[in-house]
């Protein structure tokens, strides 16, 4: 090799070269839907639709990411903003500055505000052991014996977390394994009972980890399976919309004049040194009451529900997620 050439540089490149190829889903030119597998559906409040699947670490070790994000209609399209917070509780984030004052106003201010509230998701690389949904698809879209993204709300989240930190009965990091020490997730989505506004949530309590452990294939086939997962940081980073997209935001929501200067001060289009946000007190908006809806109301509709709502409104929306495709 020429002297001008580090061997063991370029072998370090050329085996990330090779993972690059092996793996495509690391490569964030794909679109959402292709990465995110699709909201699960709810059965009835009697019978679940049950789902199986395992947790797996990304090719960095992570297991699973939280990040908090704001999301609603404006005008004629859905609006989604990855919330600053995620990376700090102590970040700026007008949106949730702009919903501190308005909870702060009048009774039609504080229902505005519910619309732009702070809300959480949770996301993890899964294996797909079994979709009940493929039958049904074309082959093309077909994700069982694949890796997809998945977001969870909080209420899947619990059970994770049960299981991890109960280090008497918990199975560990054995809920993450794809060897053979691996246990799968069954998830089984209920539906609750229609509340006093009609509408109808999925129901996660019965959802379980597999009590028998099992790999997912041959050390070959497991080590082909994990150059799947994705790494969670970059998904959540790729997340992100630009400075003149949160900007268009404000200003078409009207909420410009609550929080422009603040936010061209955090921009540093200000010499005036911004607030930090421990001064600007959002704690008021946290309890903020769920919107009332009416038996109109198309969240009550199975068919357009929307996804990465809070963890009682777990929905999907086929609008919503060509929107978001674009980001």
């Amino acid at each position: 090799m020429s002297k001008w050439i580090k061997k063991s540089l370029f072998s370090d490149f050329q085996q990330e070269k090779k993972e690059e190829a092996d793996a495509p889903q690391q490569q964030f030119g794909l679109r959402r839907s292709e990465l995110v597998w699709e909201t699960p559906q709810k059965g009835s409040s009697e019978k679940p639709k049950i789902y199986e699947g395992r947790f797996l670490p990304d090719k960095n070790g992570g297991f699973y990411k939280k990040y908090s994000y704001h999301m609603f209609q404006s005008g004629e399209k859905w609006a989604f903003v990855l919330c600053p917070k995620t990376q700090g509780m102590d970040r700026y984030c007008p949106l949730c500055s702009a919903t501190s004052k308005l909870y702060q106003g009048t009774a039609a201010d504080k229902k505005m505000a519910y619309n732009y509230k702070r809300k959480e998701k949770f996301v993890s690389n899964f294996f797909l052991v079994n979709d009940p949904r493929d039958p049904e698809r074309d082959e093309e879209r077909r994700v069982n014996g694949s890796v997809k993204l998945y977001e969870f709300p909080a209420k899947v989240e619990m059970k994770l977390k049960e299981e991890v930190t109960d280090t008497k009965n918990g199975y560990g990091y054995r809920i993450f394994d794809p060897g053979e020490d691996g246990h799968n997730f069954i998830l089984k989505v209920l539906a609750t009972k229609k509340d006093p506004n009609g509408n109808v949530w999925p129901d996660y309590s019965s959802s379980t980890f597999s009590r028998t452990s099992e790999p997912l294939g041959s050390d070959d086939e497991i080590d082909k399976i994990m150059k799947q997962c994705v790494n969670l940081d970059d998904y959540i980073t790729n997340l992100e919309v630009g400075e003149e997209r949160i900007t268009e935001i404000l200003k078409t929501e009207m909420l410009w004049d609550l929080v422009g200067d603040e936010y061209n001060k955090v921009l540093g289009l200000v010499e005036t040194a911004p607030e930090t946000q421990s001064d600007i007190d959002d704690s008021a908006w946290d309890n903020v009451p769920k919107e009332e809806t009416t038996a109109d109301d198309p969240v009550e509709k199975e068919d357009v529900e929307k996804p990465w709502e809070d963890s009682d409104k777990d929905l999907n929306d086929e609008d919503l997620l060509a929107e978001l495709d674009k980001y």
